[in-house]
């Protein structure tokens, strides 16, 4: 027996290292799985309606952004009950309680931020939108559900570049008025066919004729690679986000502003004329 062991050695060191890897990929799949099944599980509470807006999940950055300071997550900022939502899962149907956010509250401001709890935990969500604003609105009914009616009404504007490096922070009145006169000009929602035709303008104004060039389904498709990478250069040129803030709390964040094309995007797309900032 040992002599038939000690020439299979070659075999049993294979095949243990051979069931050691088996067990480590079970192991990592397994791992895999049950952070599958546990994203599927929180997939239904990524998003809550409640009261006619939508609120999405969101992290300690993100309640900084509305509170300021070291600001965190905990039963501290939970303010009055709003009130209960039943959420379906495959599990069955979930009640999370909802809480408005107590700094929010105290300072007579919107409710940006609401706490939703459920089976002891919280979590903080941002409101990102209106369900009444979901149908191609023009800017004056965005403005009218956040509560723009006046230059007064915006606390700051923020411009950075997408990568997040800050431009621009204005905050002077006068910066404010004449960013909210040019904002409630943009008027109504553009077409799909209405955005695709402010590119090929702004190609057409930089390069020529557009010939080579064309939409199709939403998408850019030039004839050559030379045309193409003109026009991706052209029209991301300047691109930047904008962050608005309101003095009732509320903020439009990451509106993609496109100064080649003319393009401002807010729940729509709109067109400008005239340029909103200083050096463009």
């Amino acid at each position: 027996m040992r002599t038939l062991l000690k020439s299979q050695k070659g075999f049993l060191i294979a095949l243990a290292v051979l069931l050691a890897a088996a067990a480590g990929w079970l192991l990592f799949w397994k791992r895999i799985a049950r952070e599958f099944n546990r994203a599927a599980d929180e997939a239904p509470f990524q998003q809550l309606t409640f009261g006619g807006a939508y609120y999405t999940l969101c992290d300690n950055g993100t309640v900084r952004q509305y509170l300021g300071g070291d600001a965190g997550i905990d039963r501290s900022l939970c303010g009055s009950q709003l009130g209960e939502i039943t959420v379906p899962t495959e599990k069955g149907a979930a009640v999370c309680t909802l809480y408005a956010c107590k700094p929010l509250e105290e300072a007579g401001k919107e409710k940006a931020i609401i706490l939703s709890e459920r089976n002891s935990h919280l979590s903080a969500y941002e409101l990102t939108g209106f369900q009444y604003l979901d149908n191609q609105p023009s800017i004056w009914a965005v403005c009218a559900s956040y509560g723009i009616g006046a230059a007064s009404d915006l606390e700051s504007v923020a411009v950075y570049e997408t990568d997040g490096t800050e431009l621009a922070v204005y905050t002077d009145p006068a910066d404010l008025q004449a960013f909210y006169e040019k904002f409630v000009k943009l008027g109504e929602n553009l077409s799909d066919e209405e955005t695709e035709k402010a590119y090929l303008e702004a190609y057409r104004a930089e390069y020529g004729d557009a010939g080579t060039l064309r939409f199709e389904n939403g998408t850019a498709s030039a004839e050559d690679d030379e045309t193409y990478r003109k026009a991706m250069e052209l029209w991301s040129r300047g691109v930047c986000y904008v962050d608005i803030r309101l003095t009732n709390g509320l903020q439009l964040r990451k509106c993609v502003y496109a100064p080649q094309p003319k393009l401002f995007t807010v729940y729509g797309v709109y067109r400008f004329n005239e340029p909103f900032f200083a050096g463009e």
